[in-house]
């Protein structure tokens, strides 16, 4: 991670260059991290067999997927129907939790905050789940289908206001976003550009929760649209809109923010830019390349984005083989800051340094510790189970090992001092409190 050739390529950011430098513990797990959840030993040991390539592979191709994440699949459309929205959020967060496509499931994530719709003016659980399963279809594809697909989705169109939208009297929400939140970014498109836009999308509404084009609600003239004449409909819009250079940065930077640094420089979103310009936006292929370069594994980027409330409860229970009931798992992630299903505005949740502050802070360390407690139904953490599995029979043995595990074994010297203070506990208390004060470490925050 600290290798010349990391620094070297750090300094300027400029370029995709593929990583060739030392595959280790740190470099695995920080890939494991970024590009889905906290791992836990037996990823870690997996990916450094395998190798930088099989393992960017493996995330973006994964196998099959784990025999209780598929059994959670089963109850989806049930809570659903149910219109059990809170029961909906318990079921996404525990699949993120046993999913063996991390990747995926971060993708998923990402689009629900990029595309943020909210429950709370939606007010369908089936709709809220359709508008998920969208996302994840389309987790790692072009980015193009997923937009043309969003444009059409009831939950999008019933947030956005689409069923007001008819011919004479266009409404301007979907257009004003799709150009300022969705493609674009300020500063790219006119007024004149989301009046025309609308009058595309007049028409497109929601109807019986389906997608439902009123003919006679559409507006079938001429609209001028980003330098563009033509009797435009809603694709053709989509089609416009990507055509800019600037949606190819939007998108960049958006990846960028996400899987690499907080403040990409122009220069690296300007070449994550090409990548998606030259594969037609795919999603798959661009990650592929950023995933795989120096400058994903350069020395300021490691540990250098602050984790969102999903990452940090999901990674601590995947981690740490933790079983925990769903509402006390969506209790904590919505304490933290980050409610599913109800971003707090059309931008979505901001993130970075938006989830740390005094109040989630004290949230993070009440979590941690009642993830390390056990309870009389099996729940929680398993303390005998997890010396056992790792065969954890000294001091010296388990604050080693968690210290590798959870801060990749740069353990900072004040909180290696703190855990050497501990070791003439029992191991069952040592294990706990090693893992509480390595949880609530100000570097476990950081991914």
């Amino acid at each position: 991670m600290d290798s010349t050739e990391s620094r070297r390529s750090a300094a300027g950011h400029t370029e995709l260059v593929p990583y060739d430098s030392d595959w280790n513990r740190a470099t695995a797990t920080h890939l494991l991290r970024r590009a889905g959840f906290a791992p836990d030993e037996a990823s870690i040991q997996h990916a450094l067999a395998a190798g930088l390539d099989a393992t960017v592979d493996g995330l973006l191709d994964p196998p099959a997927e784990s025999s209780r994440a598929a059994e959670l699949d089963a109850l989806a459309d049930e809570f659903a129907s149910r219109r059990e929205i809170a029961r909906l959020r318990e079921w996404w967060l525990l699949r993120m939790c046993y999913t063996h496509r991390p990747l995926h499931a971060r993708m998923s994530l990402f689009w629900h905050n990029h595309f943020a719709t909210s429950f709370v003016k939606v007010q369908s659980a089936p709709l809220m789940l359709r508008q998920l399963r969208l996302f994840e279809r389309h987790a790692l594809r072009r980015f193009g289908d997923l937009l043309r697909e969003v444009s059409r989705d009831p939950a999008m169109i019933i947030w956005l206001d689409g069923a007001a939208n008819v011919k004479g009297r266009p409404n301007e929400n979907f257009a004003r976003e799709l150009f300022e939140l969705f493609s674009l970014g300020v500063g790219h498109y006119s007024e004149a550009d989301i009046r025309g836009a609308a009058r595309a999308f007049s028409g497109w509404h929601e109807r019986r929760g389906e997608f439902h084009f009123a003919a006679s609600e559409h507006d079938d003239g001429e609209k001028t649209v980003l330098g563009q004449t033509g009797r435009f409909d809603g694709d053709d819009i989509v089609r416009l809109a990507l055509e800019q250079p600037a949606a190819a940065r939007f998108v960049a930077g958006k990846l960028l923010r996400e899987f690499v640094m907080p403040r990409p420089p122009q220069p690296l979103i300007e070449a994550v830019a090409a990548r998606l310009r030259a594969s037609d936006f795919d999603i798959r292929q661009t990650l592929r390349d950023v995933l795989r370069s120096q400058v994903f594994f350069a020395h300021e980027v490691y540990r250098a984005r602050i984790k969102s409330p999903v990452e940090f409860a999901v990674g601590v229970v995947r981690s740490l083989h933790l079983r925990v009931p769903g509402p006390r798992l969506a209790e904590a992630v919505s304490q933290l800051g980050q409610r599913l299903f109800e971003p707090p505005t059309v931008k979505g949740w901001e993130g970075h340094r938006r989830w740390l502050n005094s109040a989630t802070m004290l949230v993070r360390l009440n979590a941690a510790a009642e993830a390390l407690n056990s309870t009389d139904d099996g729940k929680g953490f398993d303390t005998a189970g997890f010396l056992s599995r790792y065969r954890l029979d000294s001091p010296d043995a388990i604050i080693a090992f968690c210290g590798d595990l959870l801060l990749d074994g740069r353990v900072p010297d004040a909180l290696s001092a703190q855990l050497r203070g501990l070791a003439d506990t029992d191991l069952t208390s040592l294990l706990r409190r090693t893992l509480m004060l390595l949880l609530t470490s100000p570097e476990y925050q950081l991914a």
